[in-house]
């Protein structure tokens, strides 16, 4: 389990749909993974808590109902990246701060114009076509090699950057390095296709 930070390629013709729809956008927030039955889950809580948990909940069951409904997207190879736990790690190297940073570093993972409610780790984020070009030729410009000059384990733990253990898991640098090289080759297709990226915590 844990968070993930996952994106996803969107053509610029679904750009007004991704936006305005919101079965849609959970439909693609929904695809390579399965849905949780969040109704089942429920049946855990004794009999006074089911009804006010299904109230506060119905907008997110309805939109996993219908997401469920329409059947798991059909995806081309390498539409959605899934980064996994790398996902914090890659931000502050790429940006040297926990959350904010220069542009356009910060879009790559963290940027983005929020779009749609809170799913578990706050809204997903669409980076637009052009800003996809920006971050793609910045990536470019910044190799794996570059980047992890700038890899110290002991700093992030102390800025808390998820999940930890950065300074005793002797697998993170070959794991950030790869998954660098991951970023940047997805940025590039998708700027080369004229593409928007969505991004969420999953």
């Amino acid at each position: 389990m844990g968070m993930n930070g996952k994106l996803r390629r969107v053509r610029a013709r679904d750009l007004g749909r991704v936006r305005s729809d919101e079965q849609f956008r959970n439909t693609l927030l929904s695809a390579g993974r399965q849905l949780p039955d969040v109704a089942s889950g429920l049946s855990i809580l004794p009999w006074y808590a089911r009804w006010p948990m299904r109230f506060l909940l119905r907008k997110q069951l309805k939109a996993l109902k219908a997401a469920s409904a329409q059947g798991p997207v059909q995806e081309a190879e390498g539409e959605v990246l899934d980064l996994h736990k790398s996902w914090h790690g890659l931000h502050w190297l790429m940006c040297q701060s926990v959350w904010e940073g220069p542009e356009p570093y910060r879009s790559a993972i963290l940027g983005g114009e929020e779009i749609g409610d809170d799913i578990g780790y706050g809204p997903p984020r669409l980076v637009e076509p052009r800003q996809v070009e920006e971050v793609a030729r910045a990536l470019s410009a910044l190799s794996a090699s570059q980047l992890m000059q700038r890899f110290d384990g002991e700093a992030m733990e102390r800025q808390d950057i998820y999940p930890g253990n950065f300074s005793d898991d002797g697998d993170w640098r070959s794991d950030l390095r790869r998954d660098y090289e991951r970023l940047r080759k997805f940025y590039r297709e998708s700027a080369a296709q004229g593409c928007a990226v969505l991004s969420w915590i999953d």
